[in-house]
């Protein structure tokens, strides 16, 4: 990778830092203890000291997390620069993309990116009584994708109409979905972080009990607590160049008449065309021109996977396969460790815990870094996070 740079996403920033809290159910542990314990770990895993922080962006603010100023002043951090982003999941890339620019624009030199979220104590999102009720049921149903207005109040509705209209329209079998949950449980089992290590089978999975059919208890991510920190900065200011995962390719959430937070684009839910990307399409995308690389040159993937069905939407509109392919595409240890193409080797939201993708960026710094112990992919250069919602990330190593 050239140190000359034609944007500042391409090479010029880097991740130094990751930390993590303890993942589980805490429900008389403070959401502050749980961000101080993965701060700590950032600061640590960057060799930084806190002074060398001066910008902070907060993905998931309260109820569910901490506001930026409550964390700023409980870590005793003096920032010059803040921000905070909505307090539902995909803006992983979102914040790292806004602190990558952020450093390239002088406005900070080192900004910690922090996710936090306890759901243990506020019930489960679609009921009255969730602190964001107000936000999911109003009219019209915010950036998450509830529509109230026909019963749809909590986000499994809307994931599992999308994967009904997928199947009918492209006369797959649904139990091909499988694949994603047991998968993705097999990488968890080698993950010590992971909130459920317990072995799965196909079995398993189809006695399920159904949540919303044709979607399973096991096609739902887990409820838990946690924190999740990460320190980007500018490459003047790397001093690990080795363990820097380099940003390299960046394109944020889109919105549109045709998007839908549960479904690919052109399924045909809400206001959608019916129309899909075609291969070649999916293939041009800003985040490959960027990156100057293709789906082949990725060595490890990451997936936001709220909901099983996510994955399988987003490498069709990443062009890791065509339109309505992805259920086959994955059969046979495709995704696997080992694998063509190892995906969410961390266990993803579905085994490790639901922390907004941002547990699967952890995984792929540690991959590139080599750092990832019994999931280690061997010599991984190219690491890429996907979102269903268009967001992407492209990081390499040097």
């Amino acid at each position: 990778m050239s140190a000359a740079s034609r944007h500042p996403l391409q090479g010029g920033t880097a991740i130094v830092g990751v930390g993590a809290s303890r993942l589980g159910k805490f429900k008389e542990t403070s959401i502050l203890t749980l961000i101080g314990e993965a701060v700590v770990a950032a600061l640590d895993d960057a060799s930084l000291e806190k002074s060398a922080i001066d910008g902070l962006i907060v993905q998931c603010g309260s109820p569910r997390g901490a506001d930026f100023d409550t964390v700023a002043q409980l870590l005793g951090l003096d920032v010059k620069f803040c921000s905070q982003t909505w307090s539902h999941g995909r803006f992983t890339a979102t914040v790292l993309t806004q602190a990558a620019l952020t450093v390239s624009a002088g406005l900070a030199s080192s900004v910690l990116c922090i996710m936090a979220g306890k759901s243990s104590t506020t019930g489960r999102l679609g009921e009255a009584n969730h602190p964001l009720a107000h936000e999911q049921l109003r009219e019209g149903g915010g950036p998450h994708g509830e529509e109230a207005y026909i019963g749809m109040t909590s986000p499994v509705a809307g994931a599992a109409l999308g994967f009904s209209m997928y199947c009918e329209r492209y006369g797959v079998e649904r139990e091909l979905l499988a694949t994603i949950p047991t998968t993705f449980r097999r990488h968890a089992q080698k993950n010590p972080r992971a909130m459920e290590r317990g072995a799965m089978t196909v079995d398993d999975y189809l006695r399920s009990r159904f949540i919303i059919e044709p979607l399973r208890l096991f096609d739902c991510s887990l409820v838990g607590d946690g924190a999740v920190a990460m320190i980007v900065t500018r490459r003047n200011l790397v001093t690990s160049p080795r363990r820097a995962a380099w940003i390299t390719g960046a394109q944020g959430i889109q919105a549109s008449r045709d998007s839908f937070v549960f479904a690919p684009l052109g399924l045909g839910m809400s206001q959608q065309s019916t129309r899909r990307r075609t291969l070649a399409e999916a293939r041009a995308q800003q985040v490959y021109q960027m990156a100057a690389c293709q789906p082949g040159d990725v060595d490890v993937l990451g997936i936001y996977d709220s909901f099983s069905t996510s994955p399988i939407y987003a490498l069709e509109d990443f062009g890791f396969c065509g339109e309505g392919e992805a259920l086959h595409w994955i059969q046979d240890g495709r995704i696997e460790l080992g694998g063509e193409l190892p995906t969410n080797t961390n266990g993803g939201q579905l085994s490790e815990a639901q922390m907004n993708g941002w547990g699967q960026i952890i995984e792929l710094v540690s991959q590139l870094r080599g750092e990832a112990g019994e999931r280690q992919i061997t010599d991984a250069q190219r690491a890429m996070w996907l979102g269903v919602s268009g967001d992407a990330m492209i990081f390499e190593r040097s």
